[in-house]
């Protein structure tokens, strides 16, 4: 029997109970293969949180089986921590996995995945950490693997996690229904510790893996394992014009176009000049009201996956990113 033990996370609630389901199968197959495991879901992440927190420190590593919003949980679990964090994509988007080109819904060939990754060097990549800033707003801490969505993207993030269908269809929906009525937003920002800087944009964003929405290719240079981030922005641009970008978002094409700016940063403090409350989202995920700092944490998370192909590499390259 294997020394090996994996702690296994899945979301009850994912993509209506398929991440359970899957989560269940994935336990099963890595039992037959040797590995000890334990289940750490529960009903709610507070209580998964802290049934993981408290046997993290024996753990190899840590599966998590659900979308986007339950790998980050897992990485603010394990980050900065010996423990590998597994992700098994069953949720509604999946964008992070889609980025990684992890398979969805796929419970065997997830657990192949898993096991070849365990027999491979570590893969560090790097993590978003969110602070509130605001002056009334208490100190609070949260961390992202994927993308932070700051304006017009945000909107239709709250709009699509409302809705029913499926995540791309819900995510397109909801751009059709923001654009009529938004205007671009005043913010502020202040980049590596710079002088504060105004603009008027359509979109702010910031990537680490520039995926999102169903796949669009928002930054399609980035990489989660650079010590970078990548704070896109779109600037003066009607609402035609929006309609024209959008479909050239899933080609990545859209950064060829005027008044689309990629800056790369390792830290940022965004906020709004006219005191309009705006919430931030994270994978997927509500996060802290605007103005909020975000900093890189280079190789913060190691993460349970063969990105060899990915990267082009071959077989015996190894080590990290």
């Amino acid at each position: 029997m294997s020394r090996l033990r994996v702690g296994l996370l899945a979301n009850p609630t994912a993509a209506h109970g398929t991440a359970h389901r899957v989560g269940r199968q994935v336990g099963h197959l890595l039992h037959l293969a040797g590995i000890s495991v334990v289940d750490l879901s529960g009903p709610s992440a507070h209580v998964a949180r802290a049934r993981a927190e408290e046997v993290r420190d024996s753990l190899t590593a840590l599966v998590v089986v659900g979308g986007d919003g339950t790998v980050s949980l897992g990485a603010e679990i394990v980050a900065g921590t010996p423990v590998r964090l597994g992700i098994v994509p069953a949720g509604s988007g999946n964008d992070f996995a889609r980025a990684l080109g992890l398979s969805v819904n796929d419970p065997e060939e997830s657990t192949r995945a898993l096991l070849h990754a365990l027999s491979r060097p570590v893969v560090t990549i790097d993590a978003i950490e969110l602070t509130s800033t605001g002056a009334s707003a208490l100190p609070h801490r949260s961390l992202a693997l994927g993308n932070v969505n700051l304006g017009f993207d945000a909107l239709v993030n709250a709009r699509a996690n409302g809705a029913r269908s499926g995540h791309t269809m819900r995510y397109t929906a909801a751009v059709l229904r923001e654009l009529p009525t938004f205007r671009a937003l005043p913010y502020w920002l202040e980049i590596d510790g710079g002088e504060r800087l105004e603009i008027d944009a359509q979109l702010l964003s910031l990537c680490s893996t520039g995926v999102y929405g169903g796949g669009m290719q928002m930054v399609p240079g980035a990489r989660i394992d650079d010590g970078q981030l990548e704070l896109l922005s779109i600037e003066g641009k009607n609402r035609r014009d929006l309609m024209r970008f959008f479909p050239r978002v899933f080609k990545g094409t859209h950064t060829e176009l005027d008044g689309v700016e990629v800056r790369r940063v390792r830290e940022v403090t965004v906020g709004l000049r006219h005191g309009r409350a705006l919430r931030s989202y994270a994978d997927g995920e509500a996060r802290a009201l605007l103005p909020i700092t975000a900093r890189v944490l280079p190789g913060a998370v190691r993460l349970l996956a063969d990105l060899s192909a990915l990267r082009g590499e071959s077989a015996g390259d190894g080590g990290a990113l």
